[in-house]
């Protein structure tokens, strides 16, 4: 995909601009009294992008991804001391709420909570859920006392895509001090703008079948590498079914991008080990590195994956 390509998906492109100035007052709480950054910054992308099929949106396509690895990444990067903007599928899972009930609403709350007894008809949480419950509201007040977790919501491949790029632009400032973890499963194919229909698509109009022409996403990370922030530290992901081809796309990732890392992982494994592939160095004659990172003793993967990152990113800042 062309440069042309990438213009033409922006303007086209119906999502707001809302993003730029969130993340701009954002940084402003990063910084202290003379101007200086006092903690690195990451982009934690999570869930799932949605292709609508009409502009007044019914029927779109979408994917399996709930944001786990997303969220998960996202408090371990607040614990090794990062701010977090947590770019996210709204209504996939959050930061600090995995282990909490999941499912429908009253699901969760006939989970974690009971009538109070005697006539003031409150709730309270159960003896079973509250050492839980508790915890997850203590992170999560930290988090917001500490201005270091921004959320950022988006539904559509042009909210994400949008959002994404106003990001990375506002961090460009920041050259190595920002990172972008890319975990969301972003759709490969879409249906432009201008040639979507406005209103829902009638079933009648169509006999017996139903064809679909999608055209391919232009492709981010190159542009993302090499113009909207072009000195941060950038990790791609890249899911497979074929163990086979694992590898072989991730060293092609970081050689046609120029990514940092690629964390590789199965579909059927990747919760108990992924691979992080990276460049050795820069006179390595094209040859990788792969840290092979098993959940182990951890409740999740994700702490001893994040733990890595850092250690890379550290690496990247100790290297310019």
């Amino acid at each position: 995909m062309s440069t042309d390509d990438v213009e033409r998906f922006f303007r086209d492109c119906p999502a707001d601009d809302s993003a730029a100035s969130r993340v701009q007052t954002f940084l402003k709480r990063q910084h202290d009294s003379t101007g200086n950054l006092t903690r690195p910054v990451v982009c934690v992308t999570s869930g799932g992008t949605t292709v609508p099929l009409e502009r007044h949106c019914v029927r779109f396509i979408d994917n399996f991804s709930g944001g786990t690895r997303g969220a998960l990444s996202a408090e371990n990067f607040l614990q090794a001391g990062y701010a977090v903007i947590f770019l996210h599928r709204r209504h996939s899972i959050q930061p600090f709420t995995k282990g909490l009930p999941s499912g429908q609403i009253l699901d969760f709350l006939t989970s974690v909570l009971e009538p109070d007894e005697g006539p003031q008809q409150g709730v309270h949480v159960t003896e079973s859920a509250s050492e839980l419950v508790s915890s997850c509201v203590q992170r999560a007040q930290e988090a917001a006392a500490s201005g270091t977790l921004l959320r950022l919501p988006f539904e559509t491949l042009f909210e994400y895509l949008k959002s994404l790029r106003a990001i990375a632009e506002t961090l460009r400032p920041l050259g190595r001090h920002a990172v972008f973890y890319l975990a969301a499963a972003v759709s490969d194919f879409y249906i432009p703008w201008p040639q979507m229909v406005e209103h829902k698509i009638q079933s009648a109009e169509f006999g017996e079948g139903f064809h679909l022409e999608l055209q391919k996403v232009p492709k981010m990370l190159g542009v993302l590498r090499r113009a909207w922030a072009p000195e941060a530290f950038i990790v791609s992901f890249k899911l497979e079914t074929d163990e086979g081809l694992l590898i072989t796309k991730a060293t092609n990732s970081i050689s046609k991008y120029g990514v940092h890392a690629v964390v590789a992982n199965i579909l059927e494994t990747r919760k108990e080990v992924v691979h992080v592939v990276r460049p050795a160095d820069t006179d390595n004659g094209g040859r990788t590195e792969i840290d092979r990172i098993a959940r182990g003793q951890e409740q999740f993967i994700e702490k001893p994956l994040v733990d890595d990152v850092v250690r890379l990113h550290h690496r990247y800042l100790t290297a310019a």
